[in-house]
Formats: C-alpha cells, structure tokens, sequence
C-alpha cells in the first residue's frame, strides 16, 4: 500500500521535472513541442503515463508519453512502490490561453498553460498537483537547439 506522503512526493516530483527546463525532445523544451502539436487538436494534450498512450496521436506526442511512462516508473521505483499498486496516471496540458497580466518584473515569453498531474491508485486516493507557466510552440522560438543534442 502506498502511503499518502510518498504519493504526493512522487506527484510532486514528477510536476517539477515535466515543466522543467531541461524536460527537452531532440534539443527543444518538450512543451513547445506538445504546443505545436497540439494545434491540431484543440491546444489540449493528455498522456497517460500508465500505459504511454497520448492525444493526440502523433508520432512526437508519443515518443513524449513513452519518456514519461518511463519516467513515472523510475519514480515510484526509488519510493518502492508496485507499479500494480497505481490506477491510473495522467497529465492534462491545456495551450492557447489568453494571456494574463504578469507581475512587475517577471519576463514571461508566449502563452500561459496549465499542467495537471493526478496519479490514483487502487484504493481511490489522488494525488492531483497543478503548475502553470508560459510557452510558445517550438516552430515560433527564435532561439536555438540546446547544445546538449547531439542527434
């Protein structure tokens, strides 16, 4: 049985690296890219990481749920908890929001999005964490590949 506090330090753990600068695909921020796929469906991208699967459907947004279902299972390997022990287990990223007012002095670059994560297991507990940030789709980022790619 996993206990409340090892759930929600997994949750929370697991946020913190998704919206992370160095959560990257082939040298972009990995939510540019959701963001520029997920333009073809309605801004709104939900992976479930039990089983890697992802909407919408494209061969990105795939690789990306299997890198996060990987992701989730070196989690709750290091707290030693079952992988038969979760029900469930997704994150819900929503683009193209209208943008809201900053406060002075934060430089914030493309649109605000919000990110749910809400692992269950099988008892019925939920641990649902929630971040936001901002974010253009990686075809509008002026910048360059990270210099850690190497592909």
């Amino acid at each position: 049985m996993i206990s409340r506090r090892k759930l929600n330090h997994t949750a929370a753990g697991l946020l913190d690296k998704f919206v992370g600068r160095y959560n990257d695909h082939e040298g972009y921020w990995a939510l540019g890219v959701l963001y520029k796929e997920a333009r073809i469906s309605a801004n709104r991208v939900e992976i479930d990481m039990l089983d890697a699967s992802v909407q919408p459907a494209s061969p990105i947004c795939t690789d990306l749920a299997r890198t996060w279902a990987s992701c989730l299972r070196q989690a709750i390997d290091r707290h030693g908890i079952p992988t038969h022990d979760l029900a469930a287990a997704s994150i819900s990223i929503e683009f193209g929001l209208p943008a809201v007012p900053t406060p002075p002095g934060l430089v914030a670059w493309g649109d605000p999005f919000p990110v749910h994560l809400a692992p269950r297991i099988r008892d019925g507990r939920v641990s649902t964490r929630q971040k936001s940030g901002h974010c253009r789709p990686s075809d509008q980022f002026p910048g360059r590949r990270s210099g850690r790619y190497t592909g």
